[in-house]
């Protein structure tokens, strides 16, 4: 699981709207596989701040949360959202190319390669992922309690 911490912002019935907490590296990530945190913290980075997540531990606006995502789950919704349109874009080209040979092969062609991405776009449109595999909520910070640490400590010892 990727993790990072973050401030739910606002509630809307079983979904919580949160604010990663970005941070630098601590230098006390894993070495094999690196800084996870700060890998989420990237993808969650840019204008909009605030994020949609599965709220099942019921917390409150302005709880500080640890917010988890699978690990597959970015590489997998790389491969739909850029793989499906690239696939489509070039199976309408090609299909277009062979479908009208002559002086209407380039129009054909162009007509295909949107059709394809067309496609793709409303194939990404109704597949949606399931909630199981969206972000959630996976650990509230209790008051009173220490902050939650946003990387692992490295315990072992030269």
């Amino acid at each position: 699981m990727i993790e990072s911490e973050a401030v739910v912002i606002r509630v809307e019935s079983e979904h919580a709207w949160v604010r990663i907490r970005p941070h630098s590296p601590c230098g006390n990530c894993d070495p094999e596989t690196g800084c996870k945190t700060v890998a989420m913290t990237r993808l969650f980075r840019g204008n909009n701040q605030e994020f949609r997540v599965s709220n099942p531990l019921q917390a409150k606006a302005g709880d500080l949360v640890r917010v988890a995502i699978a690990d597959g789950l970015l590489l997998r919704s790389a491969l739909w959202g850029y793989g499906l349109p690239l696939c489509l874009l070039l199976t309408g080209a090609i299909a277009g190319y062979f479908a009208f040979p002559g002086s209407r092969q380039d129009m054909a062609t162009l007509v295909g390669a949107s059709a394809g991405i067309g496609a793709a776009l409303l194939l990404l449109k109704f597949l949606r992922l399931s909630s199981s595999v969206e972000p959630a909520i996976v650990k509230k910070h209790e008051p009173g309690l220490p902050m939650l640490s946003s990387c692992k400590k490295n315990t072992n010892t030269l």
